[in-house]
């Protein structure tokens, strides 16, 4: 099982460029295998919508917090490393325009030398749908439609495709990813919904472990899939899960690692709150418990 990190950047003055550089390379140093990005193109000071991880349904940030747009920021870190790969946790595919994304995906694909990942997700909020002026209802049916004309303008040399939310017809993108089809596309979401379109589109799912059984929430994965007749453990589905950590208790992170390691977890993405200051020796101690030294 691989080990990897999310990391947030732009939510202060010091969490900058260079703390991003600087931040990648010892991410990759320590032997984390990615670097996990989120994404939120507005915050609000309050929500209708509820937060789907937390008891209460109240986001667990500030009213004030940032955070960079995580394809800059892939890019800027990918610039500092070689091996280090990068995943978007998730991007809100469906507040963008397909074939924008689909351009500035593959750009990355090609400046990464194809380390990039993309985790794609229809979000929770419409308050920030409607910030960005696109429509709340049908998201998941538009979500379908982006994920399948991205592919289709990273594989067609006169790219068609016809969609309610979607529509476009002999489109030339070049240059083509250096990808083969392109950069993974990896569903995010715990819903039934969300694991349904793993099964159905994604090459891989982005789950997170907040649930109180989490063996039981895999194995609902697990029976989509099989329902798709694709399976956890298939070489051509990346099966990644968050843990969010409160701070770096060792023997935590140590027994968290085991059981999913052995739920056949292919990549787990530690999720701690990293300081400014002596975070290198914050995401060694964090190696470590996750058995990476």
């Amino acid at each position: 099982m691989e080990i990897s990190v999310a990391g947030f950047f732009g939510n202060s003055p010091r969490r900058d460029l260079s703390f991003v550089r600087d931040f990648a390379q010892t991410v990759e140093g320590l032997g984390f295998r990615s670097l996990a990005l989120p994404e939120h193109v507005v915050f609000f000071p309050s929500y209708e919508s509820d937060y789907p991880y937390t008891d209460d349904g109240e986001p667990n940030w500030g009213p004030d917090t940032g955070i960079f747009d995580p394809l800059f920021v892939a890019q800027a870190a990918a610039h500092a490393t070689s091996t280090l790969r990068f995943i978007t946790g998730v991007l809100i595919l469906t507040q963008r325009p397909a074939l924008l994304t689909a351009k500035e995906v593959l750009t990355l694909d090609h400046f990464t030398d194809g380390r990039f990942e993309l985790g794609v997700g229809s979000g929770w909020s419409w308050e920030e749908y409607a910030a960005l002026g696109v429509d709340w209802a049908k998201r998941g049916q538009r979500l379908d439609e982006y994920i399948e004309a991205l592919r289709v303008a990273w594989t067609q040399e006169r790219a068609t495709y016809h969609g309610e939310f979607v529509h476009f017809e002999n489109a030339v993108m070049n240059p083509k990813p250096i990808t083969p089809g392109g950069p993974p596309i990896i569903i995010g979401g715990d819903s039934g919904a969300a694991m349904r379109r793993a099964a159905r589109l994604g090459d891989g799912w982005y789950g997170w472990w907040a649930q109180p059984d989490i063996g039981a929430h895999l194995g609902k994965l697990g029976e989509i899939l099989n329902a798709h007749d694709r399976d956890l453990s298939d070489d051509d589905f990346d099966f990644k899960l968050g843990l969010p950590l409160a701070g770096i208790d060792p023997g935590k992170v140590e027994s968290k690692v085991e059981i999913a390691a052995s739920l056949g977890v292919d990549e787990l993405v530690l999720a701690p709150p990293v300081p400014t200051r002596d975070f290198a020796q914050y995401l060694g101690a964090l190696a470590s418990a996750a058995g990476l030294d």
